[in-house]
């Protein structure tokens, strides 16, 4: 024991120096404490100041209102097919010279057709002295009434989908020949 009391000056200045570096370790470790404490809260805490509890009610409850959205956006999408089916889709034209005093083709055989294909055949021939027209319906891809021969052109350029202006070259044309009203 004497060698202790020989030094106890030195023992107390030792034992001194390690409180002190235990509190400027426990000060760092504090430090760190209150800075790991902050982010948690920054981060379990949302942007109104709602705890995570009410964060994931609020996430659940957006996530259930954009499902909802989403089905009714799919009943929408579905309820646009359907009228989509029922539009003007395909259209077929060719145009002609139906009689033989006028030229410049401004006769025409226009066939419109929905997604059912469904649809009517809109014939005008255009003369000097008079006009005609005429309309026949389609129904599931062929017509209810004979058709002329433009008109069964028109009608296949509309099942086919290629809309295209097409013009019957005269010697097509030249075999319906119509009367004027005085011959």
């Amino acid at each position: 024991m004497d060698f202790l009391r020989a030094y106890t000056l030195e023992i107390v200045f030792g034992l001194a120096i390690l409180v002190v570096l235990q509190f400027i370790l426990l000060a760092n470790h504090g430090n760190r404490l209150n800075r790991l404490h902050k982010l948690l809260r920054s981060m379990l805490t949302g942007p109104e100041g709602e705890d995570l509890a009410a964060q994931l009610q609020r996430s659940m409850q957006e996530s259930t209102s954009a499902f909802e959205q989403g089905k009714e956006l799919q009943q929408q999408l579905q309820n646009l097919q359907t009228t989509i089916k029922s539009c003007t889709q395909k259209c077929g034209i060719v145009r002609y010279d139906a009689y033989g005093d006028v030229s410049g083709q401004q006769s025409f055989s226009l066939a419109m057709l929905d997604g059912n294909h469904n649809g009517i055949i809109i014939t005008a021939l255009y003369g000097r002295h008079d006009t005609r027209c005429f309309g026949k319906t389609v129904n599931t891809g062929s017509a209810v009434q004979t058709l002329s021969d433009e008109e069964t052109e028109a009608l296949a350029q509309a099942l086919s989908g290629t809309f295209s202006d097409v013009s019957a070259t005269p010697k097509e044309t030249g075999k319906r020949r119509f009367l004027k009203r005085g011959e």
